[in-house]
This record gives C-alpha cells, sequence and structure tokens, in this order.
C-alpha cells in the first residue's frame, strides 16, 4: 500500500508542476501537456493498485510491512531514475534521456535480460523520438549529442 501512496503522490507532484507550463491542445501539446497526462495517468494507475490491495487485504495476523518491501523499493527507484533523467535532460538531450531512462525503469521493474532492454529503450527512444520531434514538431533538448 505504501507503494500505491508513493505513486500517487509522484503522480500529483508531476501533475502539479506541469502546470507551471503552458498546457496548448491535443493539436498543438505544449510544453506542460506531455507531464500533465503521465501525472494523471500515475495518479489513476496508482489509485487502482491501491484499491486492489484494500480489496484484497487479509486480516493482519503478523505484520505485513514485509510483504510491500519489494513494491515499495520499485517504486522509490522508478522515481529516482524520473528525478535523474529529469536533471540530465538539458545536458544530454531528450533522446539519450529518454533511451537511458526505459533502460533503468525496464531493470526497475524486473526485465534482467540486458540485451532485451536494450532493444526495447532503443526502440522507444527512437520511436518517441520521431513522433515528439518530427511528426508534432515539438522543441525538445538537444544536448551535447544534436538530436
Amino acid at each position: 500500500m505504501t507503494a500505491a501512496i508513493a505513486l500517487f503522490a509522484f503522480g500529483a507532484i508531476t501533475a502539479a508542476l506541469s502546470l507551471q507550463y503552458p498546457l496548448g491542445s491535443v493539436r498543438m501539446p505544449g510544453a506542460g501537456f506531455f507531464p500533465l497526462v503521465l501525472g494523471l495517468m500515475l495518479m489513476g494507475l496508482a489509485a487502482g493498485h491501491g484499491a486492489r490491495l484494500y480489496l484484497e487485504r487479509k486480516p493482519a495476523a503478523a505484520p505485513a510491512a514485509q510483504a510491500g518491501d519489494g513494491a515499495t523499493r520499485r517504486v522509490v527507484l522508478f522515481m529516482g531514475a524520473v528525478a535523474l533523467a529529469t536533471a540530465l535532460l538539458q545536458t544530454l538531450g531528450y533522446a539519450a534521456v529518454s533511451f537511458l531512462m526505459m533502460l533503468a525503469l525496464l531493470q526497475v521493474l524486473g526485465l534482467r535480460d540486458w540485451r532485451t532492454s536494450g532493444l526495447i529503450a532503443l526502440g522507444s527512444a527512437a520511436a518517441s523520438y520521431v513522433v515528439f520531434v518530427h511528426w508534432l514538431k515539438i522543441p525538445l533538448p538537444a544536448g551535447w549529442i544534436g538530436f
């Protein structure tokens, strides 16, 4: 349950901070549009997970803190990866940060095969770069790499 609460709070903070940027519209999204949608989606997923845990709870015969430790650890690592990606975005650029963040998140979520994680991260970074930069014409940080 702690993981669901932490993820909900992270989503709420993301959504609230995104409101500092112009949202634009669905047709012409602004800089705050994607983080707002991401924050709302994280809040929805966390609320659904928390509701499922609440409905499936069993009478407490022993402390249940051990059961949620793995999930809480994954949420903390997830938030750390997103915070690090945000800090490195201007320096490394969108393409490199999206690759590194996806690679880190796949490892946090338990996909241990580095080759598979690398291919998924590369494919998702390339696809998101094409969609956001070339198709939607959203100016994203290029970083020192230049794209």
